[in-house]
């Protein structure tokens, strides 16, 4: 049996090279779980990417796991209004991702999710893969 894996995190994407951590730490009082300066590798990543998500999840349900994302974030909604309002350029995403196994799993999303990233004018992706 294969396993249905996969993880979701919240991003913070800027194209400005000189976005780093140290201006991120200004606005922001939560560490990321995972960052990166565009052009790091060469050519990739071609924005730089601020992530706060879990860790590899296997046949999650995914509610539960974006619930528990929210109600971290949902703290520091008026940091995420700051930066937005200093740097309108920046990107807020809510990110899913899927590698599909043999279980199919859910996806939805509560009101108070979609209202989180209504607030901070964040959009939902969702990335579905075919782990077989």
């Amino acid at each position: 049996m294969i396993d249905t894996t996969g993880y979701v995190y919240f991003a913070i994407k800027a194209e400005d090279s000189d976005f780093d951590l140290a201006l991120f730490n200004s606005f922001l009082t939560i560490q990321p779980t995972h960052y990166q300066k565009k052009f790091e590798k060469g050519s990739v990543p071609v924005c730089t990417i601020w992530e706060y998500g879990t860790k590899k999840l296997a046949n999650p349900f995914y509610f539960e796991a974006i619930e528990q994302l929210i109600d971290v974030l949902e703290n520091h909604t008026l940091e995420f209004l700051r930066l937005k309002k200093d740097y309108p350029s920046v990107e807020y995403v809510l990110e899913v991702v899927i590698y599909l196994g043999d279980e199919t799993p859910g996806l939805s999303f509560s009101n108070r999710t979609v209202k989180f990233i209504n607030d901070v004018g964040g959009i939902i992706d969702c990335d579905i893969y075919n782990s077989k």
